[in-house]
């Protein structure tokens, strides 16, 4: 997969951060910096504190969903105490966990339903905001494997990471000007941002494909 990766100033990149941050009672002033007035409702409802305890709901189905698939694959590979209580057993116990998990619904919806949320948008356009001002003009595409691109919140979605959530949601729920700048360049996501490596100073990032 082909990425930019560029140094940054990690004090432009939190300053960046903390200033459109700070712009939480001005909606209008910050529509303005981010170039998204067309956005301004809205940037107008991210702005609004709104709870998130959706996000611990949905993680605890996820985690329920995966020890089911977990029970159903330990039955039907006998590596469940089940298999001496024979074939039919086994089937019903199968069906009897199959049936919670459809009840469990589409896992799809919980990641879906997070980053539609104003306050998320919101949150990635002022991260990809700190990073087009903190590059250092030294830009190159490279070409990394996706296994070591790190997505913190869509990692939080398939493992279940329910200690991460509590954090995040934290975050959340704050009013914008008490948003943390360090967690959200190097634990949130961006619409372009990939990652903030603070010991390196280098930024991970992909940009549009230019429009013909």
């Amino acid at each position: 997969m082909y990425i930019i990766t560029a140094t940054f100033e990690a004090e432009a990149a939190l300053g960046r951060a903390g200033e459109l941050l700070a712009l939480g009672d001005s909606p209008e002033r910050l529509a303005e910096r981010l170039g998204a007035t067309r956005d301004l409702d809205m940037i107008k409802i991210g702005v609004a504190p709104s709870p998130f305890k959706q996000v611990t709901t949905d993680l605890q189905r996820i985690k329920k969903f995966v020890e089911i698939e977990e029970q159903i694959a330990e039955i039907k590979e006998d590596k469940s105490m089940l298999r001496f209580l024979g074939t039919g057993f086994k089937e019903k116990q199968i069906a009897k966990l199959e049936e919670a998990r459809r009840k469990l619904g589409a896992l799809i919806e919980a990641p879906v339903w997070f980053y539609k949320q104003p306050r998320v948008q919101l949150l990635a356009a002022i991260r990809d905001y700190a990073l087009d001002g903190s590059q250092q003009g030294d830009a190159a595409w490279v070409d990394l494997p996706e296994e070591q691109l790190v997505f913190p919140i869509a990692k939080m979605f398939e493992t279940a990471d329910l200690t991460f959530a509590q954090a995040l949601i934290e975050q959340l729920e704050r009013p914008l000007k008490d948003v943390d700048p360090k967690f959200l360049l190097e634990k949130f996501e961006g619409n372009r941002s990939i990652s903030f490596d603070f010991e390196k100073s280098v930024a991970l990032y992909y940009t549009p494909a230019p429009s013909h």
